[in-house]
């Protein structure tokens, strides 16, 4: 009888174990399914930054490089000086053009001037033509001064150009020049990373952007350095490229497949940086993403308790 009782209550314990398993595993599905499909927040966002690429309008010697890589610079700091020699010639000889053209205006138009007068005194003295022609002539050569003028103002704009400046302030990065290369014009010589333009790029699941709201505030966790950053989403891209969209014509003519397994598409989101951490920032760092706004209690707090403690 008593070995009855026992087996009756090693039974009832194996039940309750079995039924606290199966409460527990629905939980934990349940827990995994909102935290990896339904919370909005994701491990793949990254640092991102507009990188500048500087090439010189003008082709020629570089005669002096004055920055060097990973090197900090203001807008309108003077980065390369270009061989100045050949444009300022060219300037000298555009202003020589624009003063002979000058003196062929005053001289036609002095012409054109006294047989317009004398046509006017005596019709008989002058033929029309004869003036008409001097008018004419006296056009032209205005004209022709307006394209030396032009051609002296290009030739100055050339001028400026080799000396290249810093378009906005940021950090040097891949320097490939130095003092005695030939640069051509076009062609990259360095790239400035603006430094206020650095930015979160966070890429969340179709399944998330419904509770992605415009100006929702997101806690950043960087891989580097452990420091949390506050920052505000922006923007939410309105297209991301699709395998199955063969567009001919404007037209989009997809494929008639169907995926059994449908995979969750990733919507890359804009958060822009309220404040910057007390370490260089480098774009492409790793980062973490959550939104406060969709619950007190985040499933990303849940999943890493104390990351995002105040």
């Amino acid at each position: 009888m008593r070995q009855t009782g026992d087996l009756f209550a090693l039974t009832v314990i194996r039940l309750l174990l079995t039924a606290i398993i199966v409460v527990l595993a629905v939980f934990g599905i349940v827990y995994i399914w909102n935290t990896y499909f339904e919370a909005p927040w994701t491990r793949d966002a990254d640092i991102r930054a507009d990188i500048v690429e500087i090439a010189s309008y003008v082709s020629g010697q570089v005669v002096s490089v004055n920055v060097h890589d990973n090197q900090h610079v203001e807008k309108g700091q003077v980065l390369v000086q270009i061989d100045r020699t050949d444009y300022c010639v060219a300037v000298e000889q555009a202003k020589a053009s624009v003063a002979q053209d000058k003196a062929k205006v005053a001289k036609l138009e002095q012409q054109a001037a006294r047989l317009t007068s004398l046509d006017k005194k005596d019709s008989a003295a002058v033929s029309t033509v004869k003036v008409r022609n001097a008018q004419l002539e006296a056009e032209a050569a205005k004209a022709a001064l307006d394209a030396a003028k032009a051609k002296l103002d290009s030739a100055k704009v050339k001028l400026g150009r080799t000396t290249i400046t810093a378009p906005t302030s940021g950090y040097i990065a891949n320097l490939t020049v130095d003092t005695g290369d030939y640069a051509n014009a076009g062609k990259a010589l360095l790239a400035v990373i603006d430094e206020d333009s650095y930015r979160v790029q966070a890429f969340f699941m179709e399944t998330q952007i419904p509770q992605v709201k415009i100006g929702a505030h997101a806690r950043i966790k960087l891989m580097a350095g452990g420091q949390t950053l506050e920052g505000t989403v922006k923007g939410i891209a309105h297209a991301v490229h699709s395998s199955q969209n063969t567009s001919s014509n404007l037209l989009a003519n997809p494929s008639s497949t169907f995926q059994w397994i449908r995979l969750a598409q990733r919507i890359p989101v804009e958060i822009e940086l309220s404040g910057k951490p007390n370490f260089p920032l480098v774009s492409g760092m790793s980062a973490t993403v959550v939104l406060d706004e969709a619950s007190s209690s985040s499933a990303f707090d849940r999943l890493i308790p104390g990351w995002f403690d105040d």
